[in-house]
């Protein structure tokens, strides 16, 4: 009888995870992310478009709570006077928490996210073709914060187009400073 009983109650309980209209989780690939970065330290300030990739896994504990795992990067290139290659990325990943309700086939989410991160800085004084005469190369840990805010418009039950805008601020080596605005696209897959 106890059999019966247990195998009635966790026939139950599967059905009822396996039934529910609740979205679960949605994760996938931000595949395009143009960005415009502005980086600040006590020889240099840079000011251009960059560009990365990135990805995100939302869970949904609560009908408007979600928790997300999301890293990128973000690179944008310079000119120095004696190279077109130098570089500044940043290389992020952490938790986010925010809010996220939905209408029709659209997700809404508004979230703020606090991340490790790391600068990577290639200052190139001179080249000569591909080899690399003089430069620096600086790498820092950071702090990141990012506020973001997406929408998500759903294709299909499992699949998802999102939209996202953030904001990666860092501070790094006392008062160096590093900004970006990125506009993400990406397809995420939902459960």
């Amino acid at each position: 009888m106890k059999k019966i009983l247990l195998g009635l109650l966790l026939y139950s309980l599967t059905y009822n995870a396996y039934c529910q209209e609740k979205s679960l989780y949605s994760g996938g690939m931000l595949f395009f992310q143009p960005g415009y970065t502005r980086y600040q330290n006590q020889s240099q300030e840079i000011s251009n478009f960059s560009f990365g990739l990135g990805g995100l896994l939302r869970f949904y504990p609560t009908k408007h709570l979600c928790v997300v795992l999301a890293g990128g990067t973000q690179k944008a290139k310079y000119i120095t006077s004696g190279s077109v290659n130098s570089y500044i990325s940043l290389g992020y990943g952490g938790l986010i928490f925010g809010y996220t309700f939905i209408h029709g086939k659209m997700r809404f989410c508004a979230n703020i996210g606090l991340a490790r991160g790391r600068l990577k800085n290639l200052h190139i004084t001179q080249q000569n073709g591909s080899i690399i005469n003089q430069g620096d190369f600086y790498s820092y840990g950071a702090w990141v914060v990012y506020p973001s805010l997406s929408f998500d418009y759903m294709l299909t039950k499992k699949i998802s187009f999102t939209t996202q805008l953030i904001h990666l601020s860092a501070v790094y080596n006392e008062n160096d400073l590093y900004f970006c605005p990125v506009f993400q696209l990406g397809v995420l897959f939902n459960r």
